[in-house]
């Protein structure tokens, strides 16, 4: 199949500014695939859980931006990449990728690619995210989305552990707190008003007293 667009969801990067490992084989995986698409889209500025990091000019490097310099230096051309770099969380990159991206470029045949750990509730997310229409409860027939699954690279055996943890409580939040969410008008109000991640916050609140929902949990 030829995809309109190949789907990066964010995952954190290094001390030095570069991609995670387990971030890096979604990349590669989006390389090996890279005459099945016509554009690559990379999601993600960081994360509530830590500062950014800060290149050599203390300017803060966005995931996103990283993810696609990755690309480039393995000789993916800059025209074919997006960069989507104002989410913080995994429900983050599907609104934002579906609103301000996809659906305005109508790009509708979409390949998500994220790590094992990781695609469960990629795959709750996006499906249900993608599916929500405008303003009835009808569904949106629109988007078609495959899921490719990467191996958890770099990560060791105690890490893995958390991570499936994390990621086990974050899906039963994710059921629990969303299920009323049925048109896109009411996930927006949801973001922007509920959600810890992008709602109005005082200067002193901590990001990271969140609860696992609405923090970011890639």
């Amino acid at each position: 199949m030829i995809y309109d667009c190949i789907v990066l969801p964010g995952g954190g990067v290094d001390d030095d500014g570069s991609p995670s490992a387990w971030v890096a084989a979604r990349l590669d995986r989006a390389v090996e695939m890279a005459s099945s698409t016509c554009y690559f889209l990379v999601l993600s500025r960081g994360t509530t859980h830590r500062p950014p990091v800060l290149d050599a000019h203390s300017f803060p490097v966005d995931e996103a931006t990283a993810s696609a310099a990755y690309l480039m230096e393995r000789n993916i051309p800059s025209e074919k990449i997006l960069i989507e770099n104002w989410s913080l969380d995994t429900i983050g990159n599907a609104y934002f990728a579906r609103q301000c991206v996809l659906e305005p470029m109508e790009l509708f045949r979409l390949a998500v690619i994220t790590n094992e750990f990781h695609m469960l509730r990629t795959k709750m997310i996006f499906d249900w995210i993608f599916s929500l229409a405008s303003s009835s409860k009808d569904r949106c027939t629109r988007f078609h989305l495959d899921y490719f699954a990467v191996p958890n690279r770099g990560m060791t055996n105690e890490q893995l552990i958390a991570r499936i943890q994390k990621e086990a409580l974050a899906c039963e939040d994710l059921q629990t707190k969303t299920q009323h969410i049925t048109t896109f008008p009411q996930l927006v109000r949801f973001l922007f008003v509920e959600h810890g991640a992008y709602k109005a916050k005082p200067l002193h609140s901590r990001r990271s007293q969140l609860d696992p929902l609405t923090a970011s949990t890639y």
